[in-house]
């Protein structure tokens, strides 16, 4: 151990020379001292690991600590062999980890310790999970009534009298409900034909009450104007598809993508559609369809804003 020597009791009297056993101030460059300290075998062995340099100390049992310099000890104090050290080395590692997880800075206690077995925190949990369970149960019941309210809407449509004749059909949406006139006209659709507006034009101008009158001018109205809010909705999803197959079916794609641009046929809606094709058939497995239309979507997608 080192100053192992008695100190001289005067600067004026020699100083003792140290034993030659001692290691030479060249030797114990980079050294640690932890004076008196109580330190296993094992921690220092781990310490001196961590800090890559020799760790020497003073006191009681020092002999046989700076003699374990280089060394791992297991609990035992036992040297141990190099895979057990990159074990220990391991779990303390993890050690230190979940240690550094639990550590939380909080000088003046504002947060103190939770308990998880309080009582108050089982009520708090109690409380939450009964609140989940009534939303849940909020949200069964909404469920139910809406498929229930759903079931009797759909009987009631189906219950009515459907008509087939002009006049029939203009009595058919006066007894209509606001909310359901546009479900109406659209299943009504291939009887709203040029020959039924005529027919209600016909009623409109020989009508004498104003109020009749006006009632079947909104009528007309009404559907003249859905009418062709339906056609146009339906054009715009038939044409695409019209164009897609064309298109597929080309012999040179990119001839066809040219005359298509010159057309102005080639269009978001097109875009679409082709994507949602390529999405349905890599779902299906078909890889090949896929990257094949990826490729007609690919260069036809420079022809289109937004694509």
């Amino acid at each position: 151990a080192r100053d192992a020597a008695p100190r001289a009791a005067s600067s004026h009297a020699p100083r003792a020379s140290p034993p030659p056993s001692s290691p030479s101030p060249a030797s114990r460059r980079g050294a640690s001292v932890v004076a008196r300290s109580g330190v296993d075998p094992e921690s220092l062995a781990i310490l001196q690991q961590r800090l890559g340099q020799r760790i020497e100390l003073e006191g009681d049992g020092a002999q046989r600590l700076n003699q374990t310099a280089g060394l791992l000890l297991g609990a035992d104090g036992r040297a141990i062999d190099k895979d057990e050290r990159k074990k220990v080395l391991k779990a303390d590692e993890k050690g230190q980890a979940e240690q550094a997880l639990e550590i939380s800075y909080d000088p003046e206690g504002l947060f103190p310790d939770v308990d998880e077995a309080s009582a108050s925190m089982l009520i708090d949990r109690k409380l939450k999970a009964q609140e989940i369970d009534a939303q849940k149960k909020e949200e069964e019941e909404a469920k139910k009534e809406w498929e229930k309210a759903r079931a009797e809407l759909e009987a009631a449509r189906e219950a009515r009298t459907q008509p087939t004749t002009h006049d029939e059909l203009v009595a058919y949406f006066f007894a209509t409900e606001f909310n359901e006139m546009e479900y109406e006209i659209v299943k009504q659709r291939p009887k709203l034909t040029d020959e039924f507006f005529e027919r209600l034009a016909e009623k409109r101008n020989a009508e004498t009450d104003e109020d009749e009158k006006g009632k079947l001018d909104a009528l007309y109205a009404v559907t003249s104007d859905f009418v062709g809010f339906v056609d146009q909705t339906t054009r715009a999803m038939l044409s695409p598809l019209d164009r897609m197959k064309k298109l597929l079916t080309a012999p040179d794609k990119r001839a066809m993508i040219l005359e298509m641009v010159d057309k102005d046929e080639l269009d978001l809606n097109l875009m679409a559609l082709l994507k949602t094709n390529i999405n349905t058939a890599r779902a299906g497995g078909q890889e090949d369809a896929a990257m094949f239309m990826e490729k007609i979507y690919a260069a036809a997608a420079k022809f289109v804003d937004g694509a």
